[in-house]
C-alpha cells in the first residue's frame, strides 16, 4: 500500500488521535515505511484538511446539487439559499442533510453534507388569463369578406380542449395553447388560398372531459380547472376567435363527439350536450349560419352532399351503402365526413367487373386528422397521429378534390 493510501486509512481508523500520534502509529506498525515522522505528519494534516466540494448536475427536466464542507447548512431552506435555486422553476423531490466531527490540525471541526434533487416545475397555464386574452378579439363579431374564388369545405375534428399532455415517446406536448396555435395556423393557411366561400365542418370532441372522469385516470392529464363550465367557456372563446380569423366564412356545421358529454359515461348523455351548447352560443353571438346535430348532419355545399358525423356511432360503422341511401342525397356525389379515429382514413366502394376494379361509387367516407395528438392511453397502445385538417373543393365535375394538411 502506498503512503497516501496508508495515511488515509489511519486517519479514518483513528479519527480522535492527533496528527503526531497517527504518524507514530504508521511508523510503529509499518516498519517498511521509509518516510520521516515529520513528512508523515504533514501528509496526515493534508488528509484531514476540510475539503469543500460542490457539484451541480442539471438537465432540462431535473437537477441534482451536492455540497460537502464546513459551511453550516442545517435545513432545506438554507440549502436552497446556498445554491440560489429559483423555486418558480424548480421543486424539490428529495433532500438529505447531515453533519459529523472531523479532526484537523487546529482541532475538531463540524463538516456538513447536503444532497438535493429537483424536478422542473410543469408550466401551469392560467385559463382565466387565456380566456380574457381571447375575449379581447370577440367584441363585435364580423365576417371577414375578401376577394376569392371557389368554394371550400374545411373539416376539423377532435380538439380535446382542456387536455394537458406531457411529451412521451412519439406523443408531443399538448395543451390549450397548442390548440390555439394550431387553429391560427389553419386560418392562415386557408386564408392564403383565397376561397370565395368557406364552410366549416366541426366534427366533435371539442373538449377532453366535462367531469374530469371520463376514465379513472382522465384527471391526470387535464389543465388545472380545465373541466366543467370552465372548459365550455374556454372552448367557445377559442372556436369563436378562430372563426373571426377566417376569411369568407359562409356556414358552420357541428356534430357532437363522445367526449362532448356532460356525464362520466356515454349512457348518461349520448347527445354530447357540450357540442349542442357551443352551437347555441355561437348561434346567439355571431351572424353565421350555425347548424348542429348530435348524431348526423346533412348539408349540400357546392353541388356535393356532405354527411357529417363524429364516427363513434353505428351509422358510420355499418353498411355504408345503406347509410348513404338513407341519409344521403341521390343524384349528386355524397361524402361522409367524420373524426374520432385520430387518423386519416378513407373508404371507397368498388365493383369488380372482369377482374378490373372500376370506381362506380358516387359516395365516399373520409376521416379527418385530429388537432389532438394523443395522451398516455394512446401512447401505451401504440396509437400515434399527427395533427391536421382537410379541405374539399368541387373539381368542376361534381366530384370532390380532397386536400389533407399536416400541422406543426
Amino acid at each position: 500500500m502506498d503512503i497516501l493510501a496508508l495515511v488515509k486509512q489511519y486517519c479514518k481508523n483513528h479519527r480522535n488521535e492527533t496528527h503526531a500520534r497517527i504518524a507514530s502509529l504508521i511508523l510503529e506498525e509499518n516498519p517498511k515505511v521509509e518516510y520521516s515522522h515529520r513528512h508523515i505528519r504533514r501528509l496526515v494534516s493534508e488528509e484531514r484538511k476540510p475539503k469543500a466540494s460542490v457539484s451541480q448536475d442539471i438537465t432540462p427536466e431535473q437537477a441534482c446539487y451536492t455540497y460537502k464542507g464546513e459551511e453550516p447548512i442545517h435545513s432545506l431552506e438554507e440549502a436552497l439559499k446556498y445554491f440560489q435555486v429559483d423555486l418558480s422553476k424548480w421543486e424539490v423531490s428529495r433532500y438529505t442533510c447531515n453533519s459529523w466531527e472531523a479532526q484537523t490540525k487546529q482541532g475538531p471541526v463540524t463538516m456538513h453534507q447536503v444532497k438535493m434533487h429537483l424536478d422542473k416545475k410543469k408550466e401551469e397555464i392560467d385559463l382565466t388569463e387565456v380566456i380574457d386574452d381571447l375575449r379581447e378579439t370577440l367584441d363585435g363579431f364580423q365576417i371577414n369578406r375578401g376577394p376569392g374564388s371557389n368554394t371550400a369545405v374545411l373539416a376539423l375534428s377532435d380538439f380535446h380542449i382542456g387536455a394537458k399532455v406531457e411529451a412521451m415517446g412519439n406523443t408531443p406536448v399538448f395543451d390549450v395553447k397548442t390548440v390555439i396555435s394550431r387553429l391560427q395556423e389553419v386560418a392562415t393557411q386557408v386564408n392564403q388560398k383565397q376561397y370565395e366561400d368557406v364552410y366549416v365542418c366541426l366534427l366533435g370532441d371539442f373538449i377532453e372531459s366535462f367531469t374530469g372522469l371520463n376514465h379513472q385516470s382522465t384527471w391526470h392529464e387535464l389543465e388545472e380547472k380545465g373541466h366543467g363550465t370552465n372548459v365550455i367557456i374556454l372552448a367557445y372563446n377559442i372556436i369563436r376567435r378562430f372563426l373571426t380569423s377566417l376569411d369568407n366564412v359562409a356556414g358552420v356545421y357541428i356534430v357532437s363527439g363522445n367526449h362532448d358529454r356532460v356525464t362520466m359515461k356515454m349512457e348518461g348523455d349520448p347527445y354530447g350536450s357540450v357540442a349542442g351548447l357551443l352551437a347555441f352560443m355561437l348561434q346567439e353571438n355571431t351572424p353565421l349560419d350555425i347548424r348542429h346535430n348530435a348524431v348526423l348532419l346533412g348539408v349540400e355545399i357546392d353541388s356535393i352532399y356532405y354527411i357529417l358525423t363524429h364516427n363513434h356511432l353505428g351509422v358510420s360503422k355499418g353498411d355504408l351503402g345503406k347509410a348513404f341511401w338513407e341519409h344521403g342525397q341521390q343524384g349528386v356525389y355524397n361524402v361522409m365526413l367524420g373524426g374520432h379515429w385520430h387518423s386519416r382514413k378513407g373508404k371507397r366502394v368498388y365493383t369488380t367487373i372482369d377482374e378490373k376494379q372500376v370506381d362506380q361509387a358516387n359516395y365516399r367516407q373520409l376521416a379527418v386528422a385530429p388537432l389532438f395528438t394523443g395522451n398516455f392511453y394512446s401512447e401505451s397502445n401504440g396509437w400515434n397521429s399527427s395533427a391536421g385538417y382537410t379541405v374539399i373543393v368541387n373539381n368542376g365535375q361534381g366530384k370532390p378534390n380532397v386536400f389533407e394538411y399536416v400541422l406543426s
